[in-house]
């Protein structure tokens, strides 16, 4: 690995330098997405009555140990780390924007790339609820379910329960 997770301060230290700072802000986060075992949290840093930053973060059941039971709480926790990172709290070297949260991802994401070759692969539960959910709207699964990644999986199955046609595979944004 080419980095040290030490080198990277945890999102609880940037969250007390932040209040210490400015005792009157309001940090609200939000849980803007849940489907197939993906979270997706917003959050908001606000000062008097303005948001000074945001931050968003995924997070999947089960990828690594610590998601198998906090994926929700981990993904409320990268919103903020990533929000305070917007608001300038990146720790003391600005090139360690990520948190520790952030980077100990990255670190599950290549323990399960060496486990399983690959942590992109959507789980059998997912793949069964999105063929269940094909077959509901009378539709046959594509070609390239074999290779199709879990976002682009839970985004079709999204788009299945909303009653729409499922859109073209869309590629996975890097986390940063």
């Amino acid at each position: 690995m080419a980095f040290n997770l030490e080198d990277y301060e945890p999102v609880a230290s940037r969250l007390d330098r932040f209040l210490k700072a400015h005792p009157d802000a309001r940090v609200i986060t939000d849980l803007v997405h849940y489907m197939a075992d993906i979270a997706v949290f917003k959050c908001e840093l606000w000062l008097n009555d303005e948001v000074i930053a945001t931050g968003w973060a995924e997070e999947i059941r089960g990828q690594g140990n610590v998601n198998k039971s906090s994926h929700v709480e981990n993904a409320e926790t990268s919103s903020l780390g990533r929000a305070l990172a917007n608001a300038g709290l990146s720790g003391s070297d600005f090139t360690k924007r990520p948190s520790r949260e952030e980077m100990a991802k990255v670190v599950r994401y290549e323990g399960d790339m060496k486990i399983t070759g690959t942590s992109n692969a959507p789980s059998e539960k997912q793949l069964w609820k999105y063929k269940s959910e094909l077959k509901k709207a009378g539709l046959l699964p594509p070609l390239n379910i074999a290779t199709m990644s879990k976002f682009e999986v839970s985004k079709a199955i999204e788009a299945l329960v909303n009653g729409e046609v499922p859109a073209e595979p869309v590629e996975q944004e890097e986390p940063f």
